[in-house]
């Protein structure tokens, strides 16, 4: 079988939404290569890695996104798609140099074998992502979300939804009422479910995202406990939930906060993250006018996370 490998070159901030996007339009997997995680790594204290100067230059700033779509998708049809997103995308984030190519691959390129790279990857102490092909041992109170990397954005490798899910499973109670707002893979409503929550919805705008969140609640044997449908927030029914989640991007975060308050009980937790380092004093400052609280600020890489408690209305 012949896949096609789209090739974008993006910016660091701009990844995880590119990412999110070829994903959800149906890509079956995506490869990452971040100059930035070479560098990090490298830079770590005590790091026994070594790299000159020269070698560090040449790495470039581009962040380069490989997705594969099945080999019988129509290239033009699918190329000028993805231009468009990416040119929506660059509304709200630098997105770089943008697409970048595409060109056939076989089988024996890349089917098979990326899923190698793909193990079993804790969140936090107890919190467990295992890909479906993957043979793990549960041990002791571990939570296993399966989650398979070629169905879309959301896997639990990104800091992002590392940091929302360590979020979550700090400040969820038994039997709370979860609304997740822009679910992806539904990864954060699932785990929710699996920390013992009450009724979760799940809600995104993009109807893909929407299937594979009801697919990954299948999988994980939670669908009776999670509804997910495709909406905006202003769209969900009125109900007050114990836990609203956002792990989106900071504008949207910004421009639903008038809104979130209404669909939070008194005391409830609002739970954002996808927020680049930049833009955490406007949220935390556009939330408090909402009378909420910063409970707690985490921050991972170049993203921040954000616990907020809601006050009731000023």
């Amino acid at each position: 079988m012949k896949w096609l490998e789209i090739k974008v070159k993006t910016t660091e901030e701009a990844s995880d939404a590119v990412t999110e996007m070829l994903t959800s339009i149906g890509a079956g997997g995506v490869a990452i290569e971040d100059p930035n995680d070479i560098r990090r790594e490298i830079e770590k204290p005590n790091t026994l890695d070594y790299a000159d100067d020269e070698f560090l230059k040449n790495l470039g700033e581009d962040v380069v996104i490989k997705a594969y779509f099945p080999g019988e998708m129509n290239i033009a049809e699918l190329s000028e798609l993805i231009k468009e997103k990416i040119s929506f995308i660059a509304n709200f984030l630098d997105v770089g140099e943008g697409y970048a190519g595409v060109q056939e691959v076989d089988d024996e390129d890349w089917a098979t074998s990326w899923k190698k790279y793909y193990k079993p990857l804790h969140l936090s102490d107890r919190m467990v992502i295992k890909p479906s092909w993957e043979q793990y041992e549960k041990k002791d109170q571990e939570i296993i979300i399966e989650m398979d990397p070629g169905m879309a954005f959301g896997t639990g490798t990104h800091e992002t939804t590392r940091m929302c899910a360590q979020l979550l499973e700090e400040y969820i109670r038994k039997d709370n009422s979860v609304l997740d707002v822009g679910c992806g893979t539904g990864i954060l409503a699932i785990i929710a479910a699996k920390l013992d929550s009450g009724e979760v919805t799940a809600v995104d705008i993009d109807e893909v995202a929407v299937k594979v969140t009801q697919e990954n609640c299948r999988m994980n044997q939670v669908q009776e406990k999670i509804v997910s449908y495709k909406a905006e927030l202003k769209d969900v029914a009125p109900k007050q939930y114990d836990i609203v989640i956002a792990n989106i991007i900071a504008n949207v975060i910004i421009n639903i906060a008038e809104l979130v308050p209404a669909y939070l009980k008194k005391e409830g937790y609002f739970l954002a993250s996808g927020i680049i380092k930049e833009r955490k004093d406007e949220v935390i400052e556009t939330y408090t006018k909402q009378g909420f609280v910063c409970e707690k600020v985490i921050e991972l890489g170049e993203w921040v996370a954000i616990a907020f408690k809601c006050q009731g209305s000023l």
